[in-house]
């Protein structure tokens, strides 16, 4: 089963739960579009960099085996709308088997992704087996109800998950702003603060989550995660290794 990742940020730090979320992957498209205010060849640097890390992680975990392969992986360079309409640009998320939403600014991104073929595309992902890692502003766009972290408010997001809200770089809130958005989160959602480099990992079939506010159907990967629902905290369950 394809796995759906949502992550508190530094996902291109191969060290955080976040980070290594892609790691049993081997070709990942990295969308660019929620961090089109960074510099582009700053940006590209750290994925390439990212990829390379991934890479020695996969080595590693094959016990350093002739036929251990890298992380291959394509940019989806997306900055505005007009780019998530072009094939050319979302092309490459068809072919690999993960697919990493990067973070940045949640306005922009579901401005520019809203009712478009790339995001169309980022679904068809999952729904052919790929997992795909949304994060930062990314995991809180995904939401019928987005946390807007300039101000901490809920606003109008992509509505590919209606049953949760996420917050990310929850480390960052200060305690008056949390309190105020634990307030704004109806009762009936599950609402997940995630710290940077922390995710938290699908357990649940497509369909299911979609409109689900379950915490059984959601796992923590690693990294400080604090759940709630109708104003009491609840429990994730941790990820466990499968046993061989």
């Amino acid at each position: 089963m394809s796995r759906v990742i949502l992550a508190g940020g530094r996902e291109l730090d191969a060290t955080t739960p976040a980070g290594r979320a892609l790691a049993r992957c081997g070709s990942v498209a990295v969308v660019t579009v929620a961090a089109a205010f960074r510099r582009p060849d700053a940006l590209h640097s750290q994925i390439k960099a990212w990829a390379q890390n991934l890479s020695l992680e996969h080595a590693v975990s094959r016990e350093r085996r002739s036929d251990s392969v890298a992380v291959d992986y394509s940019v989806v360079s997306a900055v505005r709308r007009s780019d998530a309409l072009d094939p050319e640009v979302y092309g490459p998320i068809a072919e690999c088997d993960g697919v990493l939403v990067l973070d940045g600014s949640p306005a922009h991104f579901v401005s520019a992704v809203m009712a478009t073929p790339l995001l169309d595309a980022i679904v068809a992902a999952r729904q052919r087996g790929a997992d795909v890692v949304w994060s930062g502003a990314a995991a809180a766009a995904v939401c019928a109800s987005m946390v807007d972290d300039r101000g901490g408010a809920l606003t109008v997001g992509l509505g590919l998950h209606d049953g949760i809200v996420v917050a990310a770089g929850w480390e960052g809130w200060p305690r008056d702003r949390r309190r105020r958005l634990w307030r704004m989160v109806p009762d009936r959602l599950l609402f997940m603060a995630l710290e940077s480099g922390a995710a938290v990992c699908s357990t649940a079939e497509p369909e299911v989550l979609a409109s689900s506010s379950s915490p059984d159907d959601w796992t923590v990967l690693g990294g400080a995660v604090e759940a709630r629902r109708g104003g009491t905290a609840v429990t994730l369950e941790h990820w466990r290794r499968p046993t061989p």
